[in-house]
Order: C-alpha cells, then structure tokens, then sequence
C-alpha cells in the first residue's frame, strides 16, 4: 500500500485549521474584593487576557482585586452578602451552580446573601 504522503498532509492542516476556531474565546476568569467587589470576564482567547479584564472589571470598584479562578468551556454561578461575604460555584446546571453558590456564600458568614451573576464560557451550555 503506497501511502500519499501530500495529501495526508494537507488533510490534516486542514482539520487543524478548521478545529481552532472550536477553541478560541473559551477562557473567562473571576476577580474578588475582601469587599464582595468582582470581575469577571468570558470568551477570550488566553487565560492571561481572561485574567486581566476580570482585574480591569473588579477594580472598578476595589484596589484590593486578585484573580480567584480562570475557566474554560463551563458555567459560573456568583453570590455576594452586604457584609462581605462571597460564594461560586463552576461546573453545574444552573439550578445546582445557584445553590452552592448561595451556600459557600453563607457558609462563608454571608449577611442577606443573593445571586448576583451566573455566566458561561465558551462551548459551555446554560441550562
């Protein structure tokens, strides 16, 4: 069997080139405050980019901002308290991402926590 080496080749430049796309825009990350201040971003190409605009969106509001997670092709579920406190949760179904969420947020002394994002990024289904 004579195997053709061009075409094989071409045939997979092509599948490299034509799959990229797939996987470009998965990266999002969340920024916290002590304060409950946050940033989040979604749908950028690198996880460094991700990192820096969910900085730039929590300083907006605090100087005290540092990146807690990056995320890729998944759902995130964000809760904050008046006094503080946070909570999220990434990798469920809404119903079950709200939950633990709102459940880190007062296990963590959360005052009057609420649900106050719920984002995904890249292939990620909301559901």
């Amino acid at each position: 069997m004579k195997i053709d080496f061009k075409h094989t080749i071409l045939a997979g430049a092509f599948l490299l080139f034509t799959a990229a796309p797939a996987m470009a825009g998965a990266w999002g990350a969340l920024a916290t405050s002590p304060n409950a201040d946050y940033g989040w971003s979604k749908n950028y190409d690198t996880e460094d980019e991700a990192e820096v605009r969910a900085l730039r969106e929590c300083r907006k509001y605090s100087r005290e901002c540092s990146v807690k997670k990056t995320f890729r092709n998944v759902c995130i579920s964000v809760a904050s308290a008046s006094n503080g406190a946070m909570g999220w949760a990434w990798g469920y179904a809404r119903s079950e991402g709200n939950r633990r969420a709102m459940d880190e947020c007062r296990s963590n002394r959360g005052d009057n926590c609420k649900l106050v994002e719920r984002f995904c990024t890249g292939n990620a289904d909301e559901d």
